[in-house]
């Protein structure tokens, strides 16, 4: 739950460690967001008033704690100039955004890196889902499947033959699912065990 409280003080962080002080909070386990209200003025030249800001804090998550401490781990261990954001969370979900220099990289050909680095992420963390972008990549990645799928059930219905696409994680393979389920005449279904599992896209046998 979040809490606001109005602080007068010279700077951000002095506002930040009064209210520590006033509120008994440790130096850890929890967020804050000092913003000015009444800028401070100055006075003949010689001082100024201090500022009154609006601070806001709250306990932090667990998980995001332990989703942000490991993401950032990983990443230094894979040597990758990237900083980590909490776009989501709670105790049971946490969503992340990678951005920086090496964009590129943790992208991977066709979102495969990142696929691989969510991956191992759920992996190392029980109990909590974890979901990573970089700067709106899978929005950009479900337009082309939403493509492929189009193309793919086409081909489909024209050549009758049976389609395997790539393998994918569940969250594309879901939207190729919610494209052929479009078309009556197509059936899809998938095959193997992630992260190698994929999707068949076939005809119905009438």
């Amino acid at each position: 739950m979040k809490e606001v409280v109005q602080i007068k003080a010279k700077s951000e962080k002095e506002a930040i460690d009064i209210l520590k002080t006033q509120k008994s909070l440790p130096e850890e386990g929890y967020k804050f967001d000092a913003q000015v209200l009444v800028p401070g003025k100055s006075i003949l030249g010689l001082f100024s008033t201090k500022n009154l800001y609006e601070v806001t804090y709250f306990e932090e998550n667990k998980s995001e704690k332990k989703v942000m401490n490991l993401a950032k781990e990983l990443l230094d261990m894979m040597n990758l100039d990237l900083d980590v954001e909490v776009v989501k969370a709670n105790e049971h979900f946490v969503s992340i955004n990678l951005y920086g220099p090496d964009n590129g990289i943790i992208i991977g050909k066709k979102g495969k890196t990142l696929n691989s680095f969510e991956y191992l992420l759920n992996s190392l963390i029980k109990g909590c889902k974890v979901e990573v972008d970089v700067e709106g990549f899978k929005e950009k990645r479900a337009n082309t499947l939403r493509d492929l799928a189009r193309k793919m059930a086409e081909r489909v219905i024209k050549t009758n033959k049976t389609v395997k696409l790539n393998a994918m994680p569940p969250r594309e393979r879901k939207i190729i699912h919610e494209i052929v389920s479009k078309y009556e005449e197509l059936d899809t279904y998938s095959e193997g065990k992630d992260p190698k599992r994929y999707i068949v896209i076939k005809k119905k046998v009438r």
